[in-house]
This record gives structure tokens, sequence and C-alpha cells, in this order.
């Protein structure tokens, strides 16, 4: 399988790749930054946490890898394999659950220099206008909407 006909053009997979994966591993492999997560973690010989996965890709920020570790885990693809002491408490060790995985370890292997390409890119690029454009203000305070009951006019 070559990079070809594999991803799209915003690091995605291709919808018809996509549609032959099971159907656990479609949300799980269809984000460059999950995949990436999932060969840190088959590349390990033991279990990491979040700020191996950090230290591992450093272009990352530790919230965007909790949220996608989290995604993989619902998933089904990564689980907890224990926990260990930090400075803040405790921290979840986690495993990849896909090194079995034919399917998993193919879109792996064939997305790999693609998702490395398309990272770089990323790093050197500006964003784009059109990101901006749609970018919506959170509002400065909160609206109270009306109950059920209408309000009688006096």
């Amino acid at each position: 399988m070559g990079d070809a006909g594999v991803l799209a053009e915003d690091g995605r997979l291709a919808a018809d790749l996509v549609a032959t994966l099971e159907p656990q591993l479609q949300d799980a492999l269809n984000h460059p930054t999950r995949r990436d997560i999932l060969r840190v973690l088959q590349g390990a010989e033991q279990p990491r946490s979040i700020t191996d996965i950090v230290a591992a890709l450093p272009q990352l920020s530790r919230g965007e890898i909790s949220y996608h570790t989290q995604v993989l885990e619902d998933s089904g693809c990564v689980c907890v394999d224990g926990t260990r002491r930090c400075p803040g408490g405790r921290e979840r060790l986690l495993r990849s659950a896909v090194a079995d995985s034919g399917q998993a370890l193919l879109v792996l292997g064939a997305t790999e220099r693609s998702d490395r390409e398309h990272r770089r890119r990323a790093a050197t690029e500006p964003f784009s206008s059109q990101l901006t454009m749609f970018r919506v203000p959170r509002p400065g305070r909160a609206v109270r909407l009306l109950g059920r009951r209408r309000r009688e006019s006096h």
C-alpha cells in the first residue's frame, strides 16, 4: 500500500480506505495525530504515559495528546496498563491494543512517511486565512434563556 490514494489533502485517510477498516479502527486511524500516538506506543517495549508521548511528539501539546489518546482508548485501540506516581499525583500508563491487527499495522506503515511530511508542512506554513475567517468568538457573558413559561406582558 503506497501513499497514493491512502491520504486525503488534510492528512485523513481516503474515504474508500476508511470504508474497508473495522468499525473501531475507522475513527482511531483517521487522524494523523492518532496514528503518530499509535506509532509511539507500538515502538515502545513498555507502556508509556502522556508525559512520555509528549516527549516523543514535541510538536503537539499535552492537551492535544490527551484528547487523542482518549479517542484511541474509547475506540479500543489503546488500553490502560497501570499507573505510576508523578509530581501531580498519578498518571496512567498506556499501551497499544492494535499490535496484532493487520489492518492497523498496514495503515500505520503506509501512512508514516506522509504523516511526517504533513507534520513538517504544518509546522512551516503559516495558518490559512480561511481558517481564521471561520473562527467564532466566544461570548463575553452568559445569556439566560427563558424557560417554557411565557412571560406575560403588563
